[in-house]
């Protein structure tokens, strides 16, 4: 599947893995280009945090409870992140489901165990996720259809703690060891607990990913899974819901 860029976002590109869900994707440089004043957050790991103020943006983004929960962040790289994350994700928001609505406007709450909804309309379908210099959001116009997003650098194959930790015996059985096909299978698995908006809060070991299938508690999940790999070398995979056809039985 070939990106495409949006009109008018130049460093925003988008993919559509099935028929009313929608990717973006961009640099996390990229956005702050767009959106503060200020060109010296590009090197922004090693630093620590910063105040921000509304008069930092070029055009309004944060809600003034947003600029206090940036603030309160201890490092500034997690507070582009957050900031740039929320960007894009607002930014969709507003381009399919609340066109009249500045960004500002638009609030994101999360429920108990850390999955994002947009406030004023719980039930649109919504993820975010962000990789060192990425970030990713996807929506879903059927509210019927949830999904979940992950988005990871490719980087060097992960050590075997990580590996038992992370996937079971029947995953490592069935898993190619080398850096993509693992990062592949681990961006499959955190975007199926998104899915389920469980997070980290389910445990690691109850997803398997076989064949590219999902297994949880030993059942197999009736969901779509898709996954693509940036030229700058990162991978993301989306899990989305199956509309139900009447008179299925599956």
């Amino acid at each position: 599947m070939r990106p495409l860029q949006i009109q008018n976002e130049p460093c925003i590109n988008t993919l559509s893995p099935k028929p009313g869900i929608v990717i973006w994707y961009s640099r996390i440089p990229d956005i702050l280009d767009v959106i503060l004043r200020k060109a010296t957050y590009h090197n922004f790991r090693p630093m620590v945090n910063e105040i921000f103020q509304n008069t930092d943006f070029i055009q309004p983004v944060l809600s003034e409870t947003e600029i206090q929960t940036v603030n309160g962040f201890k490092a500034l790289k997690k507070q582009i992140e957050w900031i740039c994350g929320r960007y894009l994700l607002k930014l969709m928001i507003a381009r399919f489901f609340l066109k009249n609505t500045p960004l500002d406007g638009i609030t994101l709450s999360y429920l108990d165990e850390g999955a994002p909804f947009v406030s004023c309309r719980p039930r649109i379908p919504i993820s975010v996720s962000h990789s060192h210099e990425y970030t990713a959001a996807a929506c879903c116009l059927d509210s019927a259809l949830p999904i979940g997003l992950d988005l990871e650098k490719i980087a060097p194959m992960p050590d075997p703690y990580f590996l038992k930790t992370a996937f079971t015996q029947k995953e490592l059985l069935t898993l190619e060891m080398n850096a993509p096909a693992v990062f592949k299978h681990w961006t499959m698995k955190e975007a199926y607990l998104k899915y389920i908006k469980k997070g980290f809060n389910e445990s690691l070991h109850k997803v398997e990913v076989i064949h590219d299938e999902i297994f949880h508690h030993n059942i197999k999940a009736r969901v779509d899974i898709f996954s693509h790999t940036l030229p700058s070398g990162y991978i993301l995979s989306l899990v989305s819901g199956r509309s139900v056809c009447p008179g299925s039985n599956t």
